[in-house]
């Protein structure tokens, strides 16, 4: 009990000198989570439509084409047959994305094993729109 009270007491003290210090930022925004699992469950759905509702503003601002990371999921995911497992890899937080805008981005990768591909590692890069975190592109590796 003794060494219990000692680690609670060092673990506030530890909060208190260290200004500044946020559990918030060390953890993943479990919506973002949210987001990235639905949208790669609309895509397991074959609603590739329904995925690109989901996607941010400036996905949706091609008018006459999509990017090309939506016209291969088109293409590639059918074949690929059904999700078997996914499981959350890897999440990460970046303040710029290649070619876009800087903003708040979470890239949250996921190994997946479908029907006809065994070893595939999912990455759903999603960025912070209005409070709200939505797709911004998405990768099948």
């Amino acid at each position: 009990m003794k060494n219990l009270t000692y680690t609670l007491l060092l673990t506030i003290l530890l909060f208190v000198a260290i200004p500044g210090y946020s559990l918030a930022e060390d953890q993943p925004d479990v919506a973002a989570i949210i987001a990235a699992e639905t949208f790669t469950e609309t895509l397991d759905k074959g609603d590739f439509a329904g995925a690109w509702q989901q996607t941010s503003t400036v996905n949706q601002s091609y008018t006459d084409q999509h990017p090309d990371w939506y016209i291969k999921v088109v293409a590639i995911r059918p074949l690929l047959g059904n999700v078997i497992k996914r499981e959350l890899e890897k999440l990460s937080r970046h303040s710029s994305w290649v070619g876009l805008p800087d903003g708040d981005y979470l890239r949250v990768s996921f190994t997946t094993v479908f029907q006809n591909k065994k070893d595939s590692l999912e990455t759903v890069v999603l960025v912070r729109e209005k409070g709200i975190w939505v797709v911004s592109s998405y990768h099948l590796r």
